[in-house]
């Protein structure tokens, strides 16, 4: 069984490494 908060915290760990992997795609970039 999946509860709301496991999906929850899923949720904010892929924004999270979403926002790293975008920041260190534009550290790379410049």
């Amino acid at each position: 069984m999946i509860s709301e908060s496991q999906i929850f915290v899923s949720l904010l760990f892929a924004l999270v490494s979403a926002v790293l992997a975008i920041q260190l795609g534009l550290a790379l970039y410049r």
